[in-house]
């Protein structure tokens, strides 16, 4: 076969898959007017996803759908409507890393990978990896490679953004919903949503387990130097914090 024929044999087989991936994306069971959450990690998933489990049972079918934390705005049809959470990024650093470090639990479980077990062998708390970011020498080249090998300290926030920066001027969410003012800012989003009539229905879970929240009051707290480094490291999360706070006072 000459170098012309295997080309179209490619672009061929190039359009099927994209066919294929959008027809992934507009699931037969979901309507396009089903609103989807994006679900970054670390900020307050699980207590959302409890909501909307509350909401589609109240209206006998899928009006919320929760995506998992691999899928990025990208991967949410066109035109949907969606919403998502975010959190401070020095909270949910330490969420992150002690989350992972339980290994899930009590919640869920789910084994370290052998990169993660040896970022944990390293690094007892979250402070001592912060505080180690920056060093010179091998101590701070392990713990660059700790924290880029935990699932969700790897992770900024903004990643589920890639290369549609510019999402609150051109696809805006629903709303989005603070960890910080989770109770006020979902409250918002149910009237914006559509659903103001479960507004004071719906129930937040105060059970941890249920909840995936955990009380961090027995770790070291994050020294001086850990928190001017995750600032460092975090800094584009940072903007893209204060970037959503002033699209929702604007709105």
């Amino acid at each position: 076969m000459g170098l012309v024929g295997k080309m179209n044999i490619r672009m061929m087989l190039g359009r099927e898959f994209l066919r294929i991936g959008r027809n992934l994306l507009h699931t037969p069971e979901f309507g396009d007017d089903v609103i989807h959450f994006l679900h970054i990690g670390k900020c307050a998933g699980t207590q959302i996803g409890n909501v909307i489990d509350q909401v589609n049972k109240s209206k006998g079918e899928s009006v919320i759908v929760k995506n998992g934390h691999d899928v990025s705005l990208m991967g949410i049809p066109r035109g949907a409507p969606y919403f998502f959470s975010i959190r401070h990024p020095l909270t949910r650093f330490v969420s992150g890393f002690y989350s992972r470090k339980r290994k899930g639990r009590p919640r869920i479980y789910s084994e370290w990978t052998s990169f993660e077990e040896y970022s944990f062998g390293e690094f007892v708390e979250a402070s001592d990896l912060a505080e180690s970011l920056f060093d010179e020498g091998m101590r701070g080249r392990q713990a660059v490679a700790a924290v880029k090998s935990i699932r969700h300290t790897a992770q900024n926030q903004f990643d589920w953004f890639c290369m549609c920066g510019a999402f609150l001027f051109v696809r805006p969410p629903l709303w989005i919903i603070r960890q910080e003012c989770f109770e006020k800012d979902l409250r918002e989003f149910m009237f914006r949503a559509g659903f103001s009539d479960l507004a004071d229905q719906v129930r937040v879970e105060k059970d941890s387990v249920r909840s995936h929240a955990n009380d961090y009051s027995g770790v070291p707290a994050l020294s001086d130097k850990a928190k001017q480094n995750l600032l460092i490291w975090y800094s584009q999360d940072v903007q893209f914090y204060r970037m959503c706070e002033d699209w929702m006072e604007a709105n």
